[in-house]
């Protein structure tokens, strides 16, 4: 599932409406006098599809090249809480991670080894990110630091 904004649906919708009139291509002058938007805000929203494997951007011919139009997405409403959906995301797919590690020991893994999944793992977090999904992992009580005598864990 893809995460767009709703300038980049505008987007998208525009296209779908207009398979008809164009099956394989559209210019993007077309999206600019249909939707309004500047230049620099057309291309930013369009480079942005275009990452998200929707279409392909052509700079040089000034079109725009279907793709997948049909990609399941979320639509968030702009930018910020595009990242805030993202962050989310990332804290869930951590917090997966962390129930499979706490599993392998049960119920109690070591700090540095659910650091360490968290860091070289698939997410392959940085240090800070891996302490602020931690920390707001702690603080939603989803997670619990406990410290032993062998030094500190954290359970579920």
């Amino acid at each position: 599932m893809q995460v767009i904004t709703k300038n980049e649906n505008k987007i998208l919708l525009l296209i779908k409406n207009n398979l008809d009139k164009y099956p394989e291509k559209i210019p993007y002058n077309k999206i600019k006098d249909i939707l309004e938007l500047s230049e620099t805000s057309l291309i930013d929203l369009l480079e942005a599809l275009q990452e998200k494997n929707f279409i392909k951007l052509d700079s040089d011919a000034k079109e725009v090249h279907y793709i997948d139009l049909y990609l399941e997405t979320k639509v968030v409403e702009d930018k910020s809480a595009l990242k805030s959906y993202m962050l989310n995301k990332t804290e869930e797919d951590a917090y997966v991670i962390i129930q499979n590690v706490i599993s392998k020991y049960n119920g109690y893994a070591p700090r540095y080894v659910l650091e360490g999944a968290l860091l070289y793992g698939e997410l392959e977090l940085s240090p800070k990110r891996t302490y602020n999904i931690t920390v707001s992992l702690e603080n939603k009580n989803l997670l619990k630091k406990v410290k032993r005598a062998d030094g500190e864990y954290y359970t579920i």
